[in-house]
């Protein structure tokens, strides 16, 4: 047995397959898209690897290839490859401003500043920072923008520019405090503020906004910013002398859980600072096994700059042992170290120092510490300069920008107001000339009505002459030649009188002609006489005229009928004249509108209540739901409700019906 498939489970099939083939091409090309950036940043061929970028770059420039530029240019960033970064990165800032997106054009300037970090090009990473705020502020993402002035502030603060930092950290609070998931970055910054305050000796302020820190870490559960906050606030403690609350909070820090694995760096800071600070309180031992043990775990890592602080930790503790040869090593040490590092703020500490350990070395010690001292200040004030220059020229930038922007759009809406100027104009224009046309077709119809009643009176006035004709036609039959047959009939019966039978014959026959005449003639006198009432045939014969006219120009067939009771002469002629209009102007719309009609049906009937006109083709109709039906269909509508009847209208394929109602009291 042959089973049969509904065609609309065919239909389904057919289009489930069709859109779920097209899911997968869309699937497929992602996949493609992403595998080829993976080979891109996997490769080590230069060869594939530019085989690889020109197909990758030739594919279409859609939100997800943006994206896989952006993925591939921080990839290379990783992995510390510069020269295919800032390739990659530039591809990514072209990418963006070609889609008009400025998050991210956003994103490759942050990326691009984060570089210049690592490379400690400061003033550069600034600039970038900066450019990226302002387009993420374009982007109207707040929080990002807010993100950038943070990395700015910091910036500032390395450089000691503490009142600007300052400046700086409140402006990204101001943007990132209303937005959401926003804890993280209300830490960095109330941690920088700390910061600052310190470096400004406001000690006080710089505890409030530590103390601000940690409890937002707390709250965040977050261990490591908690160490941090605790080291920092250590690092004031012992700026205070109170190396007591500063033991305390260094030893809160390291007493969290697992810190040494999670951030090892921290743990070797915290294990320094709290050597140092016993130290300070004269613990000898402690001190030693914290500053060695601090030591060795910074060189197992590589940390340069801790390995300086804490090889000058310890040249101090040699120092106040009176191990002056212990001293200089770790001291001398540090000071090459801080040399090869260009790390000028250690560099200074290891000339003081030794200035105190060798005393006959001590003025060139100072003369170098006081030179460099003065070149790092001369600097820090060049970056600071170049800072407040960026930002005041960034400003003007946005500001001639905005003035452009402002510039073109007073532009472009001048263009629109002359636009809409014209337009109105047209309009106005337009609807003068409508409203002359409405003037002059109402004049028509004026004329038209007007014409109609000429026609009815040129009807009726030819009616009457028609009857006075026949009158006269009548009085000449009935007086003339009637009058002269009857003379006739009596010379006749005269002649009867003779009584030859053949004469008696032709006589009879002859009075009988005359008779027979005479009867005609009385009758035809008699029908002629009749006066009859003519404005019935008139205002039908004008309608007749109007069918034949319409039939002999359309081709169409009119089809009328009438009910026998109606007496046109007793009904109203507004009544006529707007029911003559009506099936002229049915006749207009059927001519222009009725697609493929062959009949037209007219049907004026006498109800027990109104006069009813009844209109029908059989060609197109249209839709009756339209707002937009024709001047002609209004013009029948405000006539019927001039006569104050109803009107109802049916239309579909198979033809269009007319049905109009006059109330009977009103005819």
């Amino acid at each position: 047995m042959q089973i049969k498939i509904p065609p609309y489970l065919i239909f389904l099939n057919v289009f489930f397959l069709l859109f779920s083939c097209k899911e997968k091409e869309k699937a497929l090309d992602s996949n493609k898209q992403e595998k080829l950036a993976e080979r891109i940043i996997s490769t080590d061929d230069i060869n594939q690897y530019q085989r690889l970028k020109n197909d990758f770059l030739h594919l279409p420039n859609d939100s997800l290839k943006n994206t896989l530029i952006s993925d591939i240019s921080y990839a290379f960033y990783k992995k510390g490859d510069s020269l295919k970064f800032r390739e990659w990165n530039k591809y990514f800032y072209n990418s963006s401003k070609t889609r008009s997106n400025q998050s991210g054009i956003a994103a490759s300037y942050w990326d691009l500043a984060n570089y210049f970090y690592q490379e400690n090009f400061i003033d550069s990473s600034y600039f970038y920072y900066n450019l990226s705020s302002n387009h993420y502020l374009e982007a109207n993402e707040k929080q990002k923008a807010g993100k950038m002035l943070l990395n700015m502030a910091i910036l500032q603060e390395k450089v000691k520019d503490y009142i600007g930092s300052e400046n700086t950290t409140f402006q990204a609070l101001g943007l990132i405090e209303d937005t959401p998931n926003n804890q993280n970055y209300i830490y960095s910054a109330n941690n920088n503020l700390g910061i600052i305050y310190n470096g400004l000796g406001e000690y006080s302020e710089a505890l409030t906004y530590h103390l601000k820190a940690l409890k937002i870490s707390e709250n965040l559960n977050d261990p490591i910013n908690s160490g941090r906050s605790l080291n920092n606030l250590g690092v004031v403690f012992q700026k205070l002398e109170n190396h007591s609350k500063a033991i305390d909070s260094y030893k809160k820090a390291l007493s969290i859980d697992s810190i040494f694995y999670k951030n090892t760096k921290l743990y070797a800071m915290l294990s320094d600072n709290l050597g140092y600070s016993e130290l300070k309180l004269g613990n000898n031992e402690t001190a030693s096994f914290l500053l060695h043990k601090a030591l060795k775990i910074r060189d197992s890592i590589g940390h340069e700059s801790g390995i300086i602080i804490n090889k000058l930790h310890l040249g101090e503790y040699y120092l106040l042992g009176g191990d002056t040869t212990q001293a200089l090593r770790y001291i001398k040490k540090a000071r090459l170290l801080a040399a090869e590092t260009q790390n000028n703020r250690d560099l200074l500490a290891s000339n003081q120092l030794l200035a105190k350990i060798e005393p006959q070395n001590a003025q060139t010690y100072l003369n170098s510490y006081i030179t460099l001292n003065d070149s790092l200040l001369r600097e820090e004030r060049a970056v600071r300069n170049k800072f407040a220059r960026i930002r005041f020229e960034t400003d003007q930038f946005i500001e001639k920008a905005n003035t452009l922007n402002q510039q073109k759009t007073y532009l472009t809406v001048g263009i629109l107001l002359v636009l809409l100027l014209f337009f109105l104009s047209y309009i106005i224009q337009r609807q003068n000339s409508r409203n002359k046309k409405l003037v002059l077709k109402k004049q028509q119809q004026d004329s038209n009505e007007r014409i109609y009643d000429l026609l009815l009176r040129s009807q009726q006035k030819f009616e009457e002459g028609s009857s006075s004709e026949r009158k006269r036609i009548s009085r000449e039959l009935h007086d003339s030649i009637l009058s002269k047959f009857f003379g006739i009939r009596l010379n006749l019966e005269v002649l009867n009188n003779k009584k030859d039978k053949y004469a008696e014959k032709k006589r009879t026959q002859y009075l009988e002609s005359l008779k027979s005449i005479e009867n005609e003639i009385r009758g035809i006198s008699h029908k002629l006489n009749i006066d009859e009432d003519f404005s019935d045939t008139g205002f039908i014969d004008i309608l007749n005229e109007l069918f034949a006219e319409f039939e002999n120009t359309e081709k169409l067939q009119v089809i009328f009928s009438n009910s026998p009771e109606l007496n046109w002469g007793s009904i109203k002629n507004n009544i006529k004249i707007n029911f003559y209009r009506i099936m002229q102007e049915a006749l207009h719309n059927i001519r222009k509108h009725a697609t493929n009609a062959t009949v037209v049906e007219i049907n004026i009937e006498l109800a027990k209540d109104s006069l009813i006109l009844k209109i029908r083709d059989d060609g197109e109709g249209f839709d009756v739901r339209r707002r937009d039906k024709g001047i002609g269909i209004k013009n029948i509508n405000e006539r019927i409700q001039e006569l104050k009847g109803e009107f109802d209208i049916e239309s579909s394929t198979k033809g269009t019906k007319l049905k109009i109602s006059i109330p009977k009291e009103l005819i």
